[in-house]
């Protein structure tokens, strides 16, 4: 129920003085926000180096491949190769199998028209752009097929190189090794683009785990908050409830007999000036909790419902207590959750059961948990009891805190008295799992 650390009970408070972790969502914002807008612009890359490269080479090469009148059917295959060259890397990330198919289609007119083939061999290392960009995009099977395009790409360049700038003509051995070479280049433009793929596809998994880790912890700290909240309201509500009950009981009381019996007036007041004062001392304990304390704060337990009973009976409430077995083993956070449940049960009998009622606490400690049963029953049997609030905080609070410290709790009327009601509940030792009810 409480999470205890040496240096005291931890709250909610404790959650601004957190140190800031690597991956928290608000640390460095200008990074982050720079880190969005270039991956919302990555986009951009391919296609600007696709224009760079067409006006690169269109510039470098226009002396020796002028487009003038009469000369569209000569130079047109040329710079149309050129073109759709820079077209493939534009895509070559967001359409892989397009860019593929451009670059086989121009590799294939270079073939049917020669005049299209570059007149710098160095143009064709566009094809590495398009092979590195392509296995770097593709995932899965689509990997062998950029391998085979990267590899037939250094190959029919090779062919297309050789048999324009006869390049190892009358030299076999060397035709062969450029060819390898080409082949080789290819090949290594795909292991460069896959690894860097694999690469990029895990660095995205790690941001978006990051960003996962960053929001799920915004939420469990969240969390905290809302569950120290409902803690402190519920420990607020055991206290006000039980100690208003209590004087309100003894106000009433010494308000009938103040000129009846003057003399008992006296303990009441006494009674309620101890209620209020104890009171006053849970919530301030309650309330140092929150600041933490370097000893940590006591918080009642089953050696306190003796007094808890004592005030009760002296509030007008015939109280019975019934103990069996040993002291059992249950920790400091079960029996606050004990030492809750009766306070509660108790308050209700007093509140509900009107004057005269009579309650039964019986405590059954034995190895393996604590068994508890607080019953209830009106001064006048024909009395009807108002139905308990079964959505109220009391209630609801006593059955959380029962599963909370790993047990059980149920309520309800009891069929043995007539008017009665009953609590019973259950809490294992430590380290034992809970029996269900």
């Amino acid at each position: 129920m409480y999470a205890v650390k040496p240096g005291g009970f931890h709250s909610s408070a404790g959650l601004k003085s957190r140190p800031i972790e690597h991956g928290d969502p608000a640390v460095h914002p200008s990074v982050t926000g720079m880190r969005s807008l270039l991956l919302r612009s990555r986009w951009l890359l391919e296609p600007a180096i696709a224009v760079v490269f067409f006006v690169f080479w269109a510039f470098a090469l226009v002396g020796r491949n002028q487009l003038g009148p009469g000369m569209l059917r000569a130079e047109g295959p040329f710079w149309a190769a050129l073109l759709l060259l820079a077209c493939a890397i534009g895509v070559s990330r967001l359409s892989p199998i397009a860019a593929m198919a451009i670059g086989t289609a121009v590799l294939i007119g270079q073939l049917l028209f020669p005049v299209g083939i570059f007149d710098d061999p160095l143009v064709y290392l566009g094809y590495v752009i398009v092979a590195l960009v392509v296995a770097a995009s593709v995932r899965g099977r689509m990997r062998v097929v950029a391998f085979a395009f990267a590899v037939g790409a250094g190959i029919s360049a090779a062919g297309l190189m050789a048999w324009a700038f006869g390049i190892g003509r009358g030299d076999p051995a060397a035709r062969d090794l450029f060819f390898v070479l080409c082949a080789a280049a290819g090949a290594m433009a795909w292991l460069v683009g896959t690894l860097t793929g694999v690469w990029s596809h895990s660095h995205r998994k790690e941001l978006e785990l990051e960003r996962a880790t960053g929001r799920l912890r915004v939420a469990e700290a969240e969390a905290l908050v809302t569950s120290e909240r409902e803690r402190i309201a519920q420990d607020v509500h055991d206290i006000m409830a039980h100690s208003l009950s209590v004087i309100l009981a003894q106000a009433d009381g010494a308000r009938l007999l103040a000129e009846e019996r003057p003399a008992a007036v006296a303990p009441s007041l006494g009674t309620i000036a101890d209620t209020a004062r104890s009171s006053l001392t849970e919530v301030r304990m309650l309330i140092e909790t929150l600041v933490g304390s370097p000893t940590g704060i006591e918080h009642p337990g089953l050696g306190d419902l003796d007094d808890l009973v004592r005030r009760l009976s002296d509030s007008g409430l015939s109280i019975s207590v019934e103990r069996f077995g040993g002291d059992g083993d249950l920790t400091p956070a079960q029996q606050l959750a004990v030492y809750r449940i009766v306070q509660e049960a108790l308050t209700n009998a007093l509140k509900h059961a009107g004057p005269g009622a009579a309650a039964r606490l019986a405590l059954d400690m034995r190895e393996d948990g604590l068994a508890l049963s607080v019953a209830s029953r009106p001064a006048d049997p024909a009395r009807t009891p108002p139905e308990p609030n079964t959505a109220g905080r009391g209630l609801v609070g006593m059955r959380e805190r029962a599963r909370l410290a790993g047990g059980w709790l149920d309520a309800g009327p009891d069929d043995d008295i007539p008017g009665g009601y009953l609590v019973t509940a259950y809490l294992p030792a430590a380290g034992r799992a809970a029996v269900t009810a």
